[in-house]
């Protein structure tokens, strides 16, 4: 195993700068998003491997990163899966995945809104999961204009999900471990594609890293509802000081979401 995550690891440094490769870091296992789920790949000799994290929005659509349905793997060369168990590297149940949706508009180049969305389409449907709560288009906006968003010195935070690896520190070492795990990441900014937060640890934040492109970040209501208004799409290379989450609550994110499910059979 060691091997290939020596790859991965390798991979994913020489590629950063220009694929959005992003593990949660200072977090806590998580077994509460049972919504929440990893992309797998089955390396020969090696065993399950999660490249991706996600989310299920409805019992046959798993919610992803543009660049992990883009950039990752070919469906005809390379049979994905999907778990939804809390360890990845050992599943106990697998969806077969018959589809890899990419927003049409997906670039990741130099502009402000490269349309980082992507979904898998399960062969069955997902029973005994509820899917995670969609937020309405303007939602964030809408948080930002009633000054949710801000409180003072304290902004409003945010929960993280996903599979990547766990950064420790001191020294500063990713370590693999294959596991759902959540972090709180505080709010730096709203723009018009990306919800930015914070992973300082130095003020108390955890945040996404390499492994946990796709998963979600969710914003928890005062009865404690969440909702999925992010998915984890770049950070800093390090992974210690900001997260860039593509939103959900846009029109190119939830249109893209609403003409997939209304193509299912």
């Amino acid at each position: 195993m060691k091997k290939i995550l020596t790859f991965m690891t390798m991979f994913f440094v020489l590629f950063v700068c220009i694929l959005p490769v992003t593990a949660i870091t200072w977090g806590d296992p998580d077994t509460g998003h049972t919504n929440v789920g990893a992309m797998l790949i089955d390396y020969p000799g090696y065993g399950w491997f999660p490249i991706c994290s996600g989310t299920l929005i409805h019992p046959q659509i798993f919610l992803t990163a543009g660049h992990c349905t883009a950039e990752f793997y070919d469906l005809t060369t390379t049979p994905v899966w999907v778990t939804f168990d809390q360890n990845a590297s050992s599943p106990s149940v697998l969806y077969n995945v018959v589809q890899a949706i990419t927003h049409p508009d997906y670039y990741w180049g130099p502009q402000s809104n490269p349309h980082d969305v992507g979904i898998l389409v399960l062969e069955v449907p997902v029973s005994g999961i509820t899917p995670a709560n969609l937020p309405y288009e303007g939602f964030l906006d809408d948080l930002w204009a009633t000054k949710e968003l801000k409180h003072g010195k304290d902004k409003a935070k945010f929960t993280v999900v996903g599979y990547g690896g766990t950064l420790e520190w001191p020294p500063p070492e990713i370590i693999y471990d294959d596991q759902r795990q959540f972090a709180v990441s505080e709010f730096r900014a709203l723009l018009k594609a990306w919800l930015r937060l914070s992973q300082n640890q130095a003020t108390g934040d955890g945040g996404s890293c390499y492994g946990d492109s796709g998963g979600p970040s969710f914003w928890t209501e005062p009865d404690g509802t969440e909702i999925l208004v992010g998915i984890t799409s770049w950070g800093d290379t390090p992974c210690v000081a900001t997260g860039f989450n593509y939103r959900v609550d846009i029109p190119e994110t939830l249109d893209f979401i609403d003409d997939v499910i209304n193509s299912l059979p």
